[in-house]
């Protein structure tokens, strides 16, 4: 039942690269408010512009449909090869290697902005303040997240006893790493506490001049928010305790795969539930944005990072992908990107390594072989 892991991989990847195809590469240029994250003008429409506009669009969406094909084809390679250290080596390169679609994403920007100063286009566009509803539209039940965090902590303490023996159970994996898996869980959990806290705090978006639609579409969109990050935080606690579980009272290897991969398909079914809702509410108010916003594509580095000093608010919504990024500029935006940096070349160097040396963690392939 080895292949389970690869089915694993295979349902992880695949659909979040076709998923970031859909959102981030419309071939309805003119019919939507961000086009690579650059705000649609008038002017974009018009004579030569409008030619330059569909060659970038065609040009960068070809790319990223490439990229697309390539990772879903190694996919279905890897889904039929066995399980080695070799194969789930292959499978965290092709996870950075589906990330490279945000490259044509920022190619599109750079030319959109470039095609901007052509055509002599400047900031213009108000910051709106809404006062009645400043600061104060929170959609997000603390209690409902913390509740399956505790879960993950109690789980947590008991993988730890059981691989130290104080609870003696005939586990079929090897030992400590139930003690792995469910620390990572659990450290999972713990970073979702922040994320969702500092969501639910994002500065109330004014789509309008009416303060009551301010107030709906503000709450329409944190409680999707909120939602997803709960029912992501209650699918880890449920399937740590499962685990937990299964491995005191089932000694079946095929059991526990199934398991994973339900688990697998939970996370993604919750993820692409989160997006078509929000795609939904701002197909439902976008009749009601009567602003002329300000415009600020050039604080969007290549559309996907967020950079601006006169803006005190430390997260915003991202114009690629879902959910929201920080001010690169604020403070505590500097420290998260610099960690993240960190992580992210870490985990490369990681991969290098084990690339070159055929070798991945011991428990990892023997949690599956077993």
């Amino acid at each position: 039942m080895t292949w389970v892991m690869n089915l694993i991989m295979f349902i992880c990847i695949v659909p979040s690269t076709i998923l970031m195809f859909a959102i981030g590469f419309t071939d309805k240029a003119g019919k939507k408010k961000m086009i690579f994250g650059v705000r649609d003008n008038p002017k974009f429409h018009e004579g030569e512009a409008e030619k330059k506009l569909k060659a970038t669009v065609k040009s960068c969406r070809r790319n990223a449909l490439i990229i697309t094909i390539a990772v879903c084809i190694a996919s279905i390679i890897l889904l039929f090869m066995p399980v080695t250290d070799t194969t789930m080596t292959l499978w965290m390169i092709l996870v950075f290697a589906m990330l490279l679609i945000a490259v044509p994403f920022g190619k599109g920007n750079t030319e959109l902005k470039d095609l901007k100063k052509e055509l002599g286009i400047t900031k213009s566009g108000l910051v709106y303040t809404d006062l009645t509803n400043a600061n104060v539209i929170h959609s997000l039940k603390l209690t409902w997240l913390l509740i399956p965090n505790a879960l993950a902590l109690i789980a947590t303490i008991a993988a730890v006893l059981i691989d130290l023996g104080i609870i003696n159970v005939n586990m079929v994996c090897e030992k400590y790493a139930l003690t792995s898996l469910s620390l990572s869980f659990l450290f999972i959990a713990a970073l979702i506490v922040p994320i969702a806290i500092m969501m639910d705090n994002t500065r109330n978006m004014v789509i309008s001049k009416d303060s009551n639609i301010n107030a709906n579409y503000n709450r329409a969109k944190k409680k999707v928010w909120a939602d997803l990050i709960i029912s992501m935080s209650w699918a880890n606690a449920l399937f740590l305790v499962s685990y937990l579980i299964l491995v005191m009272f089932v000694k079946s290897d095929i059991v526990m795969l199934a398991g994973i991969l339900v688990y697998t398909l939970i996370i993604l079914a919750i993820v692409i539930a989160g997006a078509a809702n929000q795609k939904s509410i701002e197909s439902r108010y976008e009749r009601d944005t009567d602003l002329d916003l300000l415009d600020d594509d050039d604080n969007w580095i290549l559309g996907m990072f967020y950079y601006n000093p006169n803006d005190s608010r430390l997260n915003v919504e991202k114009r690629f992908g879902y959910g929201g990024t920080v001010n690169i500029a604020h403070p505590a935006g500097k420290a998260i990107m610099i960690v993240l940096a960190i992580l992210l070349i870490s985990s490369i160097a990681y991969i290098i390594w084990a690339a070159s040396t055929g070798h991945i963690p011991d428990g990892t392939v023997n949690i599956i072989h077993r």
